[in-house]
């Protein structure tokens, strides 16, 4: 899946949470958006999505208590649909992009198709670069949403004998794509073994992707006339824009502000725009990256370590090759965690305030902040809890190297304060001495756009520490239980130097030792 939200600065932030996977269902045909008879003096605004809109964004949309769905659109209706129907002179208040994957078996030869051809196999008359498809696979719940981007697939409004609805629950196509059978799907579907095709000669795996015009992009755009927008005002918008991203608006406007602190740090780039690549989880509201499979070089590259000697628990380099997976974009936030120990699953930080601040675990000034003084145990203990796990230590590699070869998630450039929160050995001081808000410096993200794999807080990984007699790194299975040894941390923090900001270091302590700088991240698998 690619979501993004985009929102005009006038109504304020957005937190974007999962969208759900729901149960398989008949599918409808996208209708023209119907309007009541003209009466905006004296209706009430309400909420009208329209038959195109995903069903999963649809699902997620938590309407303000005083908004009521709307069967129809109404003249004060506030509609989510696809931005090219909306009216030139409606006002936007926010966006989804929402994405989908022409895929066919990882065997195939097949580079990709023409838009042009996509519609008219769609619509039953296969040509051109899909004349040889006789059967396009999508889930259920894309149906509608898939009518809005490619058109009605017949004359009569049925289901085209071209295409075929798999259930929502399967979690793989695999078994049913061929030579003549293609499949269309989510972003956040895409499986290892598909061969993604392009899209006049346009792929979502290219880096650039998010810059292309695409066939297969929906923006949905959540709007209104001028006078139901000047009618609901900032603060309905607001409620509005944070019910699509699946807040509840009571919930958001209990909470308190600062009490104690104002930190004069960077704003928190927590609350996020979703780019291509990326997903959102339901349970706390963090981005994931996907990090896409294939083989990268794990452990000290001599030449791309940033002007230092490989010790030798760096060592040896290899080459490793793994499957997708997700990774949280950012470290885990106060905020987040305070989720996890309020449900019960997650103990409350053995300290609650960090180095320079008496108050910061539970200081609302400090919700954006990474979690610090978190130990391997409580870490594991929340990944889980929020569907996930710890990354490995290759998986984390990768996520801040890529595939080629650089000693920081940047490149090989020296870093700076810039880059990472951390000592500046220039200056021979930390270069804030505390934490700073998760995502606060752009020019430290990793290829795949992770924030702060160097400095601000290390982080936990899956892997046991072990050595062999010349001490060298011996490769355990990171999911053994109860081995007895250490485990690992990875990316430096605030108060360490340049040295201990490259990928390949590590430094072991016992599972549950709690640290003023140790936080984590979290990953998970595409599956």
């Amino acid at each position: 899946m690619g979501l993004m939200m985009k929102h005009l600065p006038l109504y304020g932030s957005i937190l974007i949470i999962a969208l759900l996977f729901v149960s398989c269902s008949a599918p409808a045909a996208p209708q023209a958006s119907p309007t009541a008879a003209p009466d905006a003096q004296n209706c009430l605004p309400d909420v009208w999505v329209a038959p195109e809109v995903p069903k999963r964004i649809r699902d997620n949309f938590v309407l303000p208590a005083s908004l009521q769905w709307a069967q129809n659109r109404g003249p004060c209706s506030v509609t989510l649909g696809l931005e090219s129907l909306r009216a030139p002179d409606e006002v936007v208040f926010a966006q989804i992009l929402w994405e989908y994957a022409l895929v066919a078996p990882s065997w195939s030869f097949r580079e990709g198709a023409g838009s042009a051809d996509l519609k008219a196999a769609w619509g039953g008359k296969a040509r051109g670069s899909m004349m040889q498809i006789k059967q396009i696979i999508v889930y259920a719940e894309d149906y509608n949403s898939l009518l809005g981007l490619l058109g009605e697939p017949a004359e009569d409004g049925s289901l085209s004998e071209i295409i075929s609805l798999a259930p929502n629950e399967k979690i793989s196509l695999s078994d049913q794509l061929g030579a003549s059978v293609w499949g269309i799907v989510p972003l956040d579907r895409i499986q290892a073994d598909y061969r993604v095709l392009a899209i006049d000669e346009v792929s979502p795996l290219q880096a650039d992707f998010d810059r292309q015009e695409y066939a297969l992009r929906g923006i949905y755009s959540l709007h209104a006339s001028p006078e139901t927008a000047a009618r609901l005002g900032d603060a309905g918008i607001a409620a509005l824009t944070r019910g699509l991203a699946g807040e509840e608006a009571d919930a958001q406007n209990s909470q308190t502000q600062a009490a104690t602190e104002t930190p004069a740090q960077p704003e928190s780039r927590q609350t996020p725009t979703v780019s291509v690549g990326e997903r959102v989880r339901q349970k706390d509201g963090a981005v994931e990256a996907l990090i896409p499979a294939g083989v990268f070089t794990s452990g000290c590259i001599r030449e791309h370590n940033g002007g230092y000697d490989c010790p030798d628990d760096e060592l040896p380099s290899r080459r490793v090759n793994l499957d997708a997976f997700y990774i949280d974009k950012y470290e885990v936030t106060n905020r987040q965690y305070a989720l996890c120990a309020a449900a019960g699953a997650c103990p409350e930080p053995v300290y609650r305030y960090s180095a320079s601040r008496v108050s910061y675990y539970g200081n609302p000034a400090y919700d954006d902040y990474p979690a610090a003084n978190i130990s391997w145990t409580e870490a594991a203990a929340y990944c889980a809890w929020a569907g996930g796990r710890l990354p490995t230590e290759a998986e984390w590699e990768k996520a801040a190297r890529g595939t080629d070869l650089r000693a920081f998630p940047w490149g090989d450039s020296n870093p700076s304060c810039a880059k990472a929160n951390a000592k500046d050995e220039l200056l021979g001081s930390n270069c804030v001495g505390d934490t700073l808000p998760v995502g606060s410096l752009a020019e430290g993200a990793s290829p795949y756009g992770v924030m702060d794999m160097a400095g601000n807080v290390w982080e936990w990984v899956q892997d046991w520490y072990v050595l062999d007699e010349n001490g060298l790194r011996i490769v355990v299975d990171p999911f053994a239980q109860d081995l007895g040894f250490h485990k690992v941390v990875k990316g430096g923090s605030w108060d360490y130097s340049w040295s201990r900001l490259r990928i390949a270091y590590n430094s072991d302590h016992e599972p549950d030792a709690h640290k003023i700088s140790f936080g984590f991240r979290c990953a998970a698998p595409v599956n």
